[in-house]
């Protein structure tokens, strides 16, 4: 998997101690949350630089509870966190947490989702982190899909 340099998430440590309560929460099963901030586009020698930065999470408790998958589907309430990041922060989503029992690398399932997200149109979901954590080690990568595939990119946990 190509990891790429130039796009990163920094996330505050306020924010990973709760990504990790959200797991140990959830485990046995994967934890699932929404994570929101800005982006910021910087230009340098090197061409473009994309830094996301946190700014709120939400855990979600997944609809059907889980070892191997996680399901947000409760309508209602995932568009009220949207209104309440967007409106009463002025956030936008960042990322897409959820986590896995023993591993933070994006699954085939991960993948297919990631893939349908990105092919969806909403451009809420068009460039998304998604951000797993191993729920044993709290090893938290994140990736991103784009038209040729999933790339890794640097997550950097910020004091």
């Amino acid at each position: 998997m190509k990891f790429e340099k130039n796009i990163k998430i920094i996330i505050p440590e306020k924010i990973f101690f709760q990504l990790q309560e959200c797991s140990r929460n959830a485990s046995p099963n994967e934890a699932c949350g929404l994570i929101f901030g800005d982006i910021q586009e910087l230009k340098n020698e090197e061409g473009y630089q994309y830094i996301y930065s946190a700014k709120k999470f939400e855990c979600i408790k997944s609809s059907k509870p889980s070892p191997v998958a996680f399901l947000m589907d409760n309508l209602e309430k995932f568009n009220e966190i949207f209104e309440e990041a967007s409106k009463k922060f002025n956030l936008r989503l960042i990322s897409i947490f959820h986590s896995h029992p023993g591993s933070a690398m994006p699954s085939g399932v991960d993948s297919n989702y990631m893939r349908m997200l990105y092919d969806w149109g909403d451009l809420r979901f068009k460039h998304q982190i998604w951000t797993i954590i191993d729920g044993k080690k709290k090893k938290l990568n994140g990736f991103l899909f784009l038209k040729d595939g999933i790339i890794q990119i640097d997550v950097k946990i910020q004091k």
